[in-house]
């Protein structure tokens, strides 16, 4: 009975407290970011109002489930990739976005319109990822960050 009680203590502190690196926390983070950028709001509108899997057709209901996918990289870091639907008076996007248990921003976050497909990048870290993740010390990170910020590296 107790180990039963546990069980449940544990997933209601894991929904009433989310990880960064779940669904809905990522889905909050990322929306506020869409929100914030004048190139989604000239693209989709205001007010944006964010929203989960769309079942098609007109119905309203529950629409929060945040389409994610939980994997581990080449490098050894969790990883979760979501997806989610914006709409604005104009029109409407896709948002996909995926986060690092490692690294303290976005690998991506990007906005899909899906009339036009035109694609809107906000953050893309993929590549800095890929190269930091072939580094060996922390000299060698410290050096690509610094590249990576625009900063000059002194090798001597």
């Amino acid at each position: 009975m107790i180990g039963l009680a546990g069980v449940c203590f544990y997933y209601i502190m894991i929904e009433l407290f989310p990880s960064r690196l779940s669904p809905n926390s990522i889905f909050d983070k990322a929306l506020d970011q869409v929100r914030a950028d004048e190139r989604i709001a000239r693209l989709v509108g205001e007010p944006i109002k964010g929203y989960g899997r769309d079942h098609g057709g007109h119905r309203e209901g529950r629409r929060n489930f945040i389409e994610n996918t939980n994997y581990k990289a080449s490098d050894g870091s969790k990883r979760v990739r979501v997806r989610f639907n914006i709409a604005g008076p104009y029109s409407q996007a896709f948002v996909y976005a995926e986060v690092a248990d490692n690294q303290k921003d976005w690998v991506y976050l990007m906005v899909q319109d899906r009339r036009s497909g035109k694609v809107v990048v906000l953050v893309d870290n993929r590549a800095a990822f890929a190269a930091g993740s072939n580094l060996r010390s922390d000299s060698e990170r410290s050096a690509l960050a610094d590249l990576l910020r625009g900063g000059s590296s002194s090798s001597s």
